[in-house]
This record gives C-alpha cells, structure tokens and sequence, in this order.
C-alpha cells in the first residue's frame, strides 16, 4: 500500500501562475472555501481521535498519512486564499496526539473495523462537497484548487477503501450476475444512471445544436457531443454488454431533422443555453463522484474518475466562454477588505 501516493507533487501545492485581476469572490465562493476548510480541521480531529484509538500500526500509518495530507492539501491552500481575500481565518484545532498514548484516547473504544467505515462515510461526504465547489466556483484559480483536492481526495478514498476490502471489514452490495467478479447491484444502478445521463445529454446537445447559428457555441456543442457524451455513452454500454445486461435503446438522431436555427418552435437564445449547459455539468460532476464512491471494482473506479476528469475539463472551457460572454448569474460579491 503506498500511503505515500496521498501526499500530491510540490507543483500541485504551490502552483507557478501568473496573478490574476479579479473582482471580490462571490457569496458562494467563499462559502465553499470555508466549508473546505472547516470540515478539514473536523476531519483532522476525528482522524487524530481515531489514531489514538488504535494500536493497529497499519491504521497508524493510513491515518498519519491523511492527517499529513489534509493540512498540506486541503488546510494550507483554503488558509492562504481565505487570507488574501480578507477573511481571518478560525484558529486550527489542538492536536489530540499529545493527549496521551495511541490506543487509550477514549473511555468508550471503536473496533479498527468501525474506524475504517468511518472514514469511508466521511471520504464520501468530502469527495462529494468537492463535486459541488467545482461546479459553484467561477474564479478559475479557486476552482483549479477544488479541482486538485477532488482528484487527490480520489486517491486518498482509494487507499482507505483498498484496506477495507483486503480486511474485509467494508460490506459491499450483493454481485448484480453469478459470474466471477461480477459488478454489484450498486455500481449496476450507478452505469444505468450514467447511461441515462448520457442520453439526456445527446438528446439537449443535438436539440441545443439545431438551435443556435453561433460558430463558438457550435464547435462547443459538437465536441461535447461527438468527443464527450458519445464515446463515454460507448464505454458505459460496453461495460453492462459485458456483464449479460440488454442496454436501453439510444436516443434517434435529431441533427438530420431540420436546418441550424430552426429546429424548435420557441427558439433558446444562445445565452440560455449556455446556461442550461453550465447547471448541467454541475449536476454531471455531482453524479459522477457519486458512482465513483459506490465503485469496487478498479475498472469501475477508473472509468467513473476518468469520467469526472473529463466533465472538469469540458466545465473549463463552457465556463470560459459563458465568462467571456458575460452570461454569468454570479451570486453577490463579498470582502473582508476595508476601503
């Protein structure tokens, strides 16, 4: 196990790139950089809480390592930006290794079985807070570090979750076939949800296409159609396919029905949709953290990350352009700063 692997490059802690001009970060922003820090000082006091909870030295290590890893990645970053914006940050929590020795930090103990679950509970419930900052945040430096901590919070879930498996002390959901290494009922539920998605997702694109006459919003339109939503729509079909499940029926193909411009009876604007595609990635990103969650499996786990990979990159380039457009519906700004 290499616990190692946590702990990101020196580069992704302290980024090399040029200062940006920015008006004051909006409500929202800096709601979720508080939020981010304030559950990584709960997260240092549970974990430390654990550790002394435990004379397991494999746990010890696991636990260090995300210790270590929540101040260099999550606490150190949120800390810094909070400041140059203004805001006085709340104290760090009082360290609860010096209270004694490990293994005698609570009159009522927890099993290393129950620490383990614990921090697969609380893993879930941070990936998933990060799926929601990266959609919320528009500065592109702030969401560039949600971005970070959501991939390296990836990997610091998987090595909690392998010890879990090799300890079986994590109990996943019943095999969905009788087939060796089957996919669980959830991670089924989980590849029919996506594929759901997806055909939404090729339905509006094609509709969205017909729509608008704008070149820039074309060639947006089309790559997310041809080089996103199609080819993870193959992968989620030929993984069930591979299972022994008859996957449901693609959506007919509306690009052939009608010139651009004139497909729908009540034209969007090109403003609207835009908008309708940013709440759409926000919600994408949400659901494809929550299948990786749920994934056993490391194909499972590679395909849901490589997903989510994907929708970041693509909510970079649509936030980009709705930025450049102006066709933002920010929450109000807001500062600590005087004057």
């Amino acid at each position: 196990m290499k616990l190692i692997s946590i702990l990101p490059p020196l580069s992704k802690i302290i980024p090399f790139v040029k200062p940006e001009t920015n008006k004051p970060l909006h409500a929202g922003e800096i709601y979720f950089l508080w939020e981010g820090l304030t559950s990584g000082y709960g997260f240092v006091s549970i974990a430390e809480t654990y550790l002394m909870n435990t004379e397991d030295s494999e746990v010890h290590l696991l636990l260090e390592a995300l210790v270590k890893g929540t101040y260099m990645k999550r606490i150190a970053p949120l800390e810094r930006i909070l400041k140059e914006e203004g805001f006085t940050v709340p104290p760090r929590p009082a360290s609860k290794v010096l209270q004694g020795k490990p293994g005698v930090g609570q009159e009522v103990k927890l099993s290393d079985e129950e620490v383990i679950n614990n921090l697969i509970a609380w893993g879930q419930v941070t990936l998933n807070q990060n799926a929601k900052a990266v959609g919320a945040i528009t500065r592109e430096s702030v969401r560039k570090a949600f971005t970070n901590l959501l991939f390296d919070d990836m990997k610091g879930y998987d090595t909690i979750m392998d010890l879990a498996i090799s300890r079986q002390s994590f109990m996943p959901p019943p095999p969905a076939t009788a087939k060796d290494n089957s996919l669980n009922i959830d991670e089924v539920a989980r590849l029919w949800e996506e594929i759901h998605l997806r055909h939404i997702s090729v339905i509006n694109l094609s509709i969205y296409l017909s729509n608008t006459k704008d070149k820039e919003l074309i060639k947006l339109l089309r790559r997310a159609l041809h080089e996103v939503a199609l080819p993870q729509l193959n992968q989620l079909e030929i993984i069930l396919k591979n299972e022994g499940f008859t996957v449901p029926t693609r959506p007919v193909d509306r690009l052939q029905q009608g010139p651009s411009g004139q497909m729908s009876k009540i034209n969007l604007s090109d403003e609207e949709v835009l908008r309708v595609l940013m709440s759409a990635a926000q919600i994408s990103i949400m659901y494809h953290v929550r299948a990786y969650c749920v994934a056993m499996r490391k194909d499972m786990k590679n395909l849901f990350r490589n997903i989510t990979s994907t929708e970041t990159e693509e909510y970079q380039k649509l936030i980009q352009l709705t930025t450049q457009r102006h066709t933002l519906d920010n929450p109000p700004v807001v500062t600590s700063r005087r004057g």
